[in-house]
């Protein structure tokens, strides 16, 4: 109970810090920092579905992300359809898509299942670097419109990209503490630690499998419609980029997987070095970013294989035990 009531304090916390947050600075360099915080942290609570709570290790989210982006922008550049019709669109198609391409791959696991998501997102770039209909490798200049949240469109300033982002963060947040909670989360949790198990007590492993993929896909597609209003520009050496699927792993894996909090923890401290490292180093700095992403990784694998959230749980722990024990001692000696 009073884990739980903690819990609920440090949500309504992490609620007013982030509305607050962007008020206090008109850089919009810093601005642009918050939004890539709140998109990768959605990014990274996407991939937790499958990675964190099935097991299901995906390296290649960045087809699902791509998928996203030019079905919204392809409707609105070809049918002048809006971005938030083609906002829901994306994140439909890209979740079906998500449960066809998992059709064949949901019985590989480990490491198969990896590769396999890799080959996904390699052949995607190709396949849209060749696709003319879609712009092939020039890919889509989406169009300027009306400044205004009916249009997905804001010119003279970037908080309103932020509380969108926000808001999605928030509903997933929602999403997952429900999912937590149901038959559904349980099962996931199920197949994570021993599919086998799980099936022979009546689990359909291939059923959850495909519907924990197709959560991803349809929440990592809206991300990339997302990016794509927000850079009024899409392409396939950008939006299928293999960092990008690389950058949404690591996120989830530093800040902690199988919990709501890991990612969002990892964003906010992986996003702003990358972030602060390209506009600090310029060119010259090109997979920095990356290499200290690296170092992190390495060093929470060594010491502290849960991640952030692992260290954060051991020092709340130690902290309850001082606390208890204190207790303990002041009652002993009256």
């Amino acid at each position: 109970m009073h884990t739980s009531k903690w819990n609920t304090w440090a949500l309504w916390g992490f609620v007013a810090t982030s509305i607050c947050l962007p008020l206090l600075t008109r850089a919009r360099f810093t601005q642009h920092i918050l939004i890539m915080i709140v998109l990768y942290a959605v990014l990274g609570e996407a991939w937790n579905i499958m990675g964190g709570y099935v097991g299901l290790v995906s390296i290649g989210q960045a087809a699902f992300f791509g998928l996203g982006s030019y079905v919204s922008s392809f409707l609105l550049v070809q049918y002048k359809i809006n971005p938030w019709i083609g906002f829901i669109a994306s994140g439909l198609i890209t979740g079906v898509f998500g449960v066809l391409v998992g059709l064949p791959v949901s019985r590989l696991r480990g490491r198969y299942f990896a590769i396999a998501t890799i080959a996904l997102g390699q052949t995607m770039k190709v396949v849209f670097e060749n696709w003319q209909t879609v712009g092939a490798a020039t890919g889509l200049m989406l169009p300027l419109g009306t400044e205004g949240l009916r249009y997905f469109q804001f010119h003279t300033t970037k908080l309103p990209y932020y509380y969108i982002g926000l808001t999605m963060l928030l509903a997933v947040i929602a999403f997952m503490r429900y999912m937590e909670r149901t038959r559904l989360g349980y099962y996931f949790k199920a197949l994570r630690e021993n599919e086998d198990v799980a099936s022979a007590l009546g689990v359909n492993r291939t059923l959850y499998k495909l519907i924990a993929i197709g959560i991803s896909a349809g929440i990592t597609g809206m991300c990339g419609t997302f990016l794509a209003q927000y850079s009024l520009y899409v392409e396939p050496e950008y939006m299928f980029n293999h960092n990008i699927s690389v950058t949404i792993a690591l996120i989830a894996v530093f800040g902690g997987t199988g919990n709501i909090a890991g990612p969002i923890l990892g964003a906010a401290i992986l996003i702003p070095v990358s972030e602060l490292t390209r506009a600090w180093m310029g060119s010259s700095g090109t997979g920095i970013d990356l290499m200290i992403y690296g170092a992190f990784i390495v060093l929470i694998c060594v010491y502290q294989p849960e991640g952030l959230m692992g260290i954060v749980s051991s020092v709340a722990q130690r902290t309850r035990a001082w606390r208890q024990g204190g207790g303990t001692s002041a009652q002993a000696s009256s």
